[in-house]
């Protein structure tokens, strides 16, 4: 997330668990009761993706993101 910030591109987490809401952890609930979906929380991310995006700000986030997860 950080890394794509750096090259000009917000990003989001759309996924938080339940048990990581406080109302939830009020009730007890607690993320390590729920690996997978910490798991998923710790590696999801949501790129921008909206109506009307045009060719060119599409390429911008394809080429920043493969510029993070390619050596």
């Amino acid at each position: 997330m950080s890394r794509l910030r750096e090259r000009g591109i917000g990003t989001q987490v759309h996924y938080i668990p339940v048990p990581a809401h406080p109302y939830y952890r009020q009730m007890g609930y607690r993320t390590e009761d729920t690996p997978n979906a910490a798991n998923y929380y710790a590696e999801a991310l949501s790129l921008p993706l909206f109506f009307g995006i045009e060719d060119t700000q599409q390429d911008r986030v394809v080429e920043a993101l493969l510029g993070v997860i390619r050596p």
